[in-house]
Parts: structure tokens; sequence; C-alpha cells
């Protein structure tokens, strides 16, 4: 769910959100209307989760987002965040209301610059900033990385910059065009196909984190050797359950 479009203070070149420079917000009411057969569910699964994704949800403000969520019961929340907003009492409000965190960065600072800010400024550092408040509180993350340049030279290092992070689980996203995201540059399809490879070794070599996409597989494989339904399975942290060309606003 989108609680608002604008992506405060982010302003990443290949973002496919049309609206993300104004602040619209997602009204309770909508959030109401969403619960009502989302708590139904949840009852039956205790693991069931609430996504609030798309845009910044952070710049949505403490109190609007407390009121997005109270209409929910039996889930949890979790947000994906540029982390640039988080501070200590957001870091107390993460905490007070259990909400699971994923951190959207694409690498170290080389591999980042995509991520700028409003201003036109790098925004690995600010996004920095706020893992380093989440880590001081305690808080567990996950991480989301859009790959521009799928070289299978690179994989490692982004891995091993994850890893070093001591994110729980990575998702890894390839640059789309999509959207007002049009400027997607030629991609060599021969070296992105072996980009998946690369990092797959790169985690077989230091298997310290959750991988998306390894992690599907082995669901896959599970199920079919277990004799069971081959369907989807949830992943085991937020933020990293679909791509961004699956965000959709609800309202």
């Amino acid at each position: 769910m989108q609680p608002t479009t604008q992506c405060l203070p982010m302003d990443c070149t290949y973002c496919y959100l049309p609206l993300r420079k104004r602040k619209h917000l997602m009204p309770v009411h909508v959030a109401e209307a969403v619960a009502r057969p989302v708590n139904a569910w949840g009852a039956d699964d205790p693991a069931f989760e609430v996504v609030w994704h798309g845009g910044e949800p952070l710049a949505a403000g403490r109190e609007h987002l407390a009121a997005l969520m109270a209409p929910f019961h039996g889930v949890r929340h979790s947000v994906q965040t540029n982390a640039a907003l988080v501070d200590d009492a957001w870091c107390a409000f993460l905490l007070e209301h259990d909400v699971h965190v994923g951190v959207s960065i694409d690498g170290p600072e080389g591999m980042n610059t995509h991520r700028r800010t409003l201003a036109g400024h790098p925004g690995f550092g600010v996004t920095m900033r706020g893992i380093a408040r989440l880590r001081r509180h305690g808080i567990p993350f996950s991480a989301i990385a859009v790959v521009s340049d799928p070289n299978p030279d690179k994989a490692a290092r982004l891995y091993t910059f994850f890893a070093d992070l001591g994110v729980d689980t990575l998702g890894v996203n390839v640059e789309e065009q999509e959207g007002v995201n049009v400027g997607v540059k030629e991609i060599d399809p021969e070296r992105a196909a072996e980009f998946p490879a690369a990092l797959a070794d790169a985690w077989r070599a230091r298997p310290v984190i959750r991988l998306r996409e390894i992690q599907r597989v082995l669901n896959f494989a599970d199920a079919v050797i277990g004799g069971r339904p081959t369907t989807p399975t949830r992943p085991p942290r937020p933020g990293i359950r679909c791509p961004p060309s699956a965000t959709t606003a609800v309202w």
C-alpha cells in the first residue's frame, strides 16, 4: 500500500512514479476499507503482512502513518524506505509498532549513483546515516537494490556490501523501462544473463544473508520435492516481495 506519493528527499533517476514530488496522502478511510477483508485474512495467517511501499512511506509522517495502520488487526506491518528520514523518533515509532523495515539502497557508493536527492546531491550518505540509526537502535532490516548495470563483474562487490552491512535479506531488481522512466540504457543480454549466476556464486561463497532470488528457487525445489503446490511463497522478511513495478497505489 502506498501511504503517500512523495519520495522526500530522494529523486532517483530511474523512478517510475509520476507524482513523487507532490505530497498526496492516502485517506484514512481507504485504509479502513482495505483493512476489513485483510483483517479476516490475518486472522487465518499470523504471518500476514501489510507492506507500506512506493513513494517514501516515512514522508507521510508518524501521525498519519499510525492512523493508516490503526484499522489493521492481527497483521504485521512493514515499510520500504530510503532511510533518509530515519531519526531517533522514527526508530522509536518502528519499535513501538513492531514494524519490519526494508531499506532501498543500490549497493556501495559507486553503484548508488542513480539515487540522488531533490537538490541533486548523492543520496548514499543520507541513506547510510539512516541505516546507522537503525543499527544503533537494534532494528534489523532487509534491502532492495536496483541494478542499472547488471555487470557480472560487479555482482560479488554488490553482495559483499550487503553482507557487511548486516541485512538479513536482499532483493535485487534490474532497472526496467516503466512509467515515466524511459531512459533505460541498452543492456548486453548475454552479460545480463550472467549477472544472477555471479550473484549466486557470491552467495554460495558466503551465505550469511537470504538472497530473495535464491530463496525463490529453493522454495520451489522444496515444494516439488515435498509434493506441495508450487505457488509463490512469502519471503522471510518484508519489503522485498515485489519489484518496483508491482507497487501500486490503491487510492
